[in-house]
């Protein structure tokens, strides 16, 4: 009840936050139209509930400025993700699509929220879909170089490959 509680919470903030702005859909005069590709090298643990235990997770990510929607006072970056999980020989391989809506909390340092969509490939022949919700936490630590923390709740169609997933991010901008 208390998880319930606090993401409702969360996503209650966000969600007034984001209505106080103001929207932009495939303009040409967006703020944001330099897309700033990223790529990062991605790592951490996943619990997997049919295991009831941690496994590492390791994988890339590349990111952008979200070319069709932008808000008035901050961004969202789309983050697409290929990750692989293992433990004890049970491999499972993720590719999601993560939009963060981005925050800016000081200089260089930025807190995002945002859903997940994706295709998982579990070990054998099952292919599950899922849906989730991330929070991040990204340091720029110069003009090309990033550090990144993110938590995300995956709940998948098989109920057995749900997962809560831990990463840590090291990155580079190509044209910030």
């Amino acid at each position: 009840m208390k998880k319930f509680l606090f993401s409702s919470i969360l996503i209650l903030g966000v969600s007034l936050s984001a209505q106080a702005e103001d929207w932009t859909f495939f303009s040409k005069d967006n703020k944001n139209r330099t897309p700033n590709y990223g790529v990062a090298v991605i790592g951490g643990s996943s619990d997997l509930h049919k295991h009831d235990s941690s496994g590492s997770l390791h994988g890339v990510e590349f990111s952008l400025v979200c070319p069709i929607v932008q808000a008035s006072e901050h961004t969202i970056r789309q983050n697409i993700s290929l990750t692989h999980f293992n433990k004890d020989s049970f491999d499972m391989y993720s590719l999601e699509a993560n939009p963060h809506y981005l925050y800016q909390i000081e200089d260089n340092t930025y807190f995002g929220i945002g859903p997940s969509f994706g295709f998982t490939k579990v070990e054998g022949d099952d292919t599950v879909a899922h849906l989730g919700l991330g929070i991040s936490i990204r340091k720029d630590l110069t003009e090309k170089l990033f550090i990144g923390a993110e938590f995300r709740k995956v709940y998948a169609t098989e109920s057995d490959y749900s997962n809560g997933r831990f990463i840590g991010k090291v990155g580079y901008f190509f044209n910030k």
